[in-house]
């Protein structure tokens, strides 16, 4: 297994996974001409993607998704509510090669065990997703309010885990977001908090976690400092905790 964030923020999210030659996109809320370079970068083009996983229809997911519409062998994977959302916000997204499952089943595709899981985020179907292969499992966890039961069984079955850490509370009340959009992002359909996130990796095994990267980090309201010293007093493992700075790259993980 491959993995690497390609950007993770408020402002897009999209990240690349490579399991055993199968190449594949988590969401694609960034630009292509970014997207296009990241797989340059690694020698390859987007002719090369067999699918992309989609979490929910909000733009920040789905930005790029129009740019793919020539390329029908790319398999474009959501429920069906964030499918027909998606085309229905951007008609471009009509054409693509779209499979949509019922959220909370586990599938096949291509030797991959793919399941998803209901996220409480402020969408008409938000899920998280969890890819398993040869051992290893990644989950992947933002965009939502608060960690639900279902959410935490996915988060306990991880090698690798994708979690959110989008806000400081006090950075985002003091921001000149208006109100309505603070209690949107604080309220159980938003986002997690620092603390929210921390309290949930205190409720995990580390034994078994063995790489975790905190992302969807806001760039008006959170800092990459503040997750850093909040890390430093939880008593976490912090060599195994990977902070994503806004509209940057991750390290990559890749299973030995």
């Amino acid at each position: 297994m491959r993995f690497q964030i390609i950007e993770s923020s408020s402002a897009g999210n999209c990240a690349f996974l490579d399991v055993h030659g199968v190449k594949l996109l988590i969401d694609a809320g960034i630009g292509p001409k970014k997207i296009n370079s990241y797989l340059s970068s690694i020698g390859l083009t987007p002719r090369d993607i067999d699918a992309v996983f989609v979490t929910h229809e909000h733009i920040d997911h789905y930005r790029a998704l129009r740019s793919l519409k020539n390329l029908p062998d790319i398999k474009i994977f959501a429920n069906k509510l964030t499918a027909e959302t998606i085309k229905y916000l951007d008609s471009d997204t009509k054409q693509l090669n779209w499979n949509t499952f019922e959220t909370g089943l586990t599938f096949d595709f291509m030797g991959i065990s793919v399941r998803s899981f209901s996220i409480p985020h402020d969408t008409s179907d938000a899920v998280g997703y969890s890819f398993s292969c040869g051992g290893t499992t990644l989950v992947w966890a933002t965009d939502l309010g608060k960690v639900t039961h279902s959410v935490y069984d996915a988060l306990h079955s991880a090698d690798v885990l994708v979690l959110e850490s989008n806000y400081c509370p006090v950075m985002l009340d003091n921001s000149p977001r208006p109100f309505a959009l603070k209690q949107r992002i604080k309220n159980s359909h938003g986002h997690l908090s620092n603390s929210d996130a921390i309290s949930a990796l205190k409720n995990l095994n580390f034994s078994k976690l063995r790489k975790v990267f905190l992302a969807h980090i806001s760039r008006q309201c959170n800092s990459v400092q503040h997750i850093a010293e909040l890390l430093e007093s939880s008593a976490l493992p912090l060599s195994r905790i990977e902070i994503v700075a806004p509209c940057q790259s991750s390290s990559m993980f890749q299973d030995s």
